[in-house]
């Protein structure tokens, strides 16, 4: 019965039925088939989700949501237009740097490239850029903003693992800037070969203007993160406290935010967090089951009884969680590949943090390839333009990516540095 659930949840995403629908009826065939009481399907749903450390998601999404409706967008693109501008390819720097930019305000992939998106894909197409370019460099840099803390991916990671969100956010930095500052040589590069424009050189002046009217934005993840790392908030705290910042800075200091936005973004708000929470919930059950069956541990030991070297064994792992990442969604595979990759993680000596940070890193960089990527899907909505037109100039983001996740893997110190500092 195990075998037929696992194949039915596979052949229901191949008919297109959304991944947590998917693991939550294939669950559910098999508890019904086992007669194991139903009652089991309501505690499993929401037991675990009782938790005072998931309270910190709908908060994040809001608090993000009042930021980007506030037109706080618009000023960190000011900002990074003013730092990279001049370099070959001026605009394609700017998407980038503008994602790590957003990454500390809002802490979604999907919320950065369509805010990120809608603004800077219709100025590269005028200014000479490829659609397909234009469109894959928008997705590819807002992988950056679940890397780059504050990420509420990270606080399920942290949940799920049973490791301390302060950790995992200081962990995150490293790598986050790591990718960012890749895929702007990759940017470079790329504009260099095929003679993209760059824009005038921005005065010292420009620079400082853009950074006091963004100021207050770019405070925001100083506050949350600052306040998890020395003991003052929980996540979850912090998190609240977030939604009053943006709330009062889009209100009375930026002057940008109206009830109409304001009513946008708790809309937005009670979407996000269902879409999150339901599949949280569905994948509860479906690794539940895959649990109880002994079905992670079997896996474990099978990778292990290959008698791989230490490396090999955890380059197979990264492959894995790679190839995952392109065909199904962030959220379930962590809950599918935690209980199953972080006993083998453990034996091999490797830290939960950093291995945490490994596997949202490898999983990330499927948000922007096919068939599942949310953030392509939305960068060639905007620059309208197929997916399949972009694949060409995804693939060398993608390589970067893999680059980055493979020294994270092999190099502790890059994840292990900052959070050893606070200790």
């Amino acid at each position: 019965m195990i075998t037929v659930m696992i194949v039915s949840f596979f052949l229901l995403i191949i008919l297109g039925v959304p991944i947590a629908f998917s693991m939550g009826a294939s669950a559910l065939m098999y508890i019904m088939v086992e007669g194991i009481p139903i009652e089991m399907v309501a505690q499993r749903f929401f037991s675990n989700t009782q938790s005072f450390a998931f309270l910190a998601i709908p908060f994040f999404i809001l608090a993000g949501n009042l930021m980007i409706h506030g037109n706080i967008a618009k000023r960190i693109i000011n900002v990074a237009d003013s730092m990279v501008r001049q370099l070959p390819g001026g605009l394609g720097c700017v998407s980038v740097v503008t994602s790590m930019g957003m990454a500390g305000v809002s802490g979604s992939s999907v919320a950065d490239a369509a805010s990120t998106g809608s603004v800077l894909i219709p100025e590269m197409k005028r200014k000479g850029y490829s659609s397909s370019f234009s469109a894959a460099i928008n997705a590819s840099s807002s992988v950056v903003g679940i890397i780059i803390p504050p990420s509420s991916t990270m606080i399920i990671i942290a949940w799920l693992a049973d490791q301390s969100v302060a950790k995992m956010f200081l962990a995150g930095v490293i790598p986050g800037i790591l990718v960012g500052l890749f895929y702007l040589i990759t940017t470079v590069i790329i504009a260099i070969r095929r003679d993209y424009p760059s824009e005038d050189k921005p005065t010292l002046g420009e620079l400082f203007t853009n950074l006091r009217k963004a100021s207050w934005a770019l405070l925001l993840p100083v506050i949350l993160i600052g306040s998890i790392v020395f003991g003052i908030a929980t996540a979850t705290e912090a998190a609240a406290i977030a939604v009053v910042y943006a709330f009062l800075v889009g209100i009375f200091i930026y002057r940008s935010l109206n009830w109409k936005n304001i009513l946008v973004s708790l809309r937005e708000t009670v979407y996000g967090t269902s879409v999150v929470m339901v599949t949280v919930c569905t994948s509860m059950i479906f690794t539940w089951v895959l649990i109880s069956e002994g079905i992670p541990r079997m896996i474990a030991q099978a990778l292990l009884s290959f008698g791989l070297a230490d490396w090999l064994l955890m380059l197979v792992l990264v492959a894995i969680m790679l190839v995952a990442g392109m065909i199904m969604e962030l959220v379930p595979n962590l809950f599918l590949f935690i209980p199953i990759f972080f006993p083998i993680a453990t034996d091999l000596g490797m830290d939960p943090i950093q291995f945490s940070i490994v596997m949202l890193v490898s999983l990330a960089l499927g948000l922007f390839t096919p068939p599942v990527g949310s953030t392509l899907f939305i960068s060639c909505y905007i620059a309208k333009i197929g997916i399949e037109k972009t694949i060409k100039d995804v693939l060398p983001y993608f390589a970067v990516g893999i680059l980055v996740a493979l020294l994270i893997t092999y190099v502790p110190s890059l994840t292990l540095w900052l959070p050893s500092l606070f200790e």
